[in-house]
């Protein structure tokens, strides 16, 4: 075989990365910077609502929310392009949790869109007035966020226990990031206990640079390995 002809079959080998192995970090270092940016209000003094308007008066929060809501729907694309590809084809446990990753990151995504329109609700709360995107953003968190989170969990154990995805350290970022995460917003409405686990929802992020970086190293390796 000629040197051209053997440089031609590597190449279609080290190009075959999955959208995920791209999408997932990408998705990770958004939500990552989002994270460090969002206001950190801890105000068990005032309701619900109010500890919401401080932080939507904070001038990070528009920044903060943006590049979260960025990497949220990345994240999205990501778990549904691991879905899609054979990355888990082999197991079906792995599988069946980035299926329900997927899921619930899809749809999450639009809430962390909509927190972006719930600040403009801010002088209504100050007024007393009735604030319904807030409400509707509050209810949402409580009920996906928890579903995300445990998801995104049970993703990190399952596929670094089977070798399929990750690596036990980006595991222990996932399950911290994952179950914290899920704690703290599905509790945030009825009581501040658990608010300050929310800066633990970076290691989801954290998770995701790291498992797709896996993705992309693993396929070069493959890629040379077959050339």
């Amino acid at each position: 075989m000629s040197n051209a002809t053997t440089a031609e079959t590597r190449v279609p080998a080290r190009r075959a990365i999955p959208p995920a192995g791209w999408l997932l970090p990408a998705g990770g270092l958004f939500f990552l910077a989002g994270g460090l940016f969002h206001p950190n209000e801890d105000r068990p003094e005032l309701g619900m609502a109010q500890q919401m308007r401080v932080m939507y008066e904070d001038s990070a929060w528009y920044p903060a929310h943006t590049l979260m809501a960025v990497g949220a729907v990345l994240l999205a694309a990501a778990l549904v392009a691991l879905v899609r590809s054979r990355v888990l084809a082999r197991d079906d446990h792995a599988h069946k949790a980035a299926v329900a990753a997927a899921v619930t990151a899809v749809i999450s995504a639009p809430v962390a869109l909509l927190h972006l329109l719930a600040a403009t609700e801010a002088d209504r709360i100050a007024r007393g007035d009735s604030h319904p995107l807030t409400d509707v953003v509050l209810v949402a968190d409580t009920v996906t966020v928890p579903l995300f989170g445990f998801a995104i969990a049970a993703l990190a154990i399952l596929g670094a226990a089977r070798r399929t995805l990750g690596s036990p350290v980006a595991a222990a970022f996932g399950v911290v990031g994952g179950v914290g995460y899920a704690l703290a917003s599905g509790t945030a409405v009825f009581t501040s206990a658990l608010d300050p686990l929310f800066p633990t929802a970076l290691g989801v992020a954290v998770w995701a640079v790291v498992t797709g970086a896996g993705l992309v190293t693993r396929r070069h390796a493959a890629g040379a390995t077959a050339g």
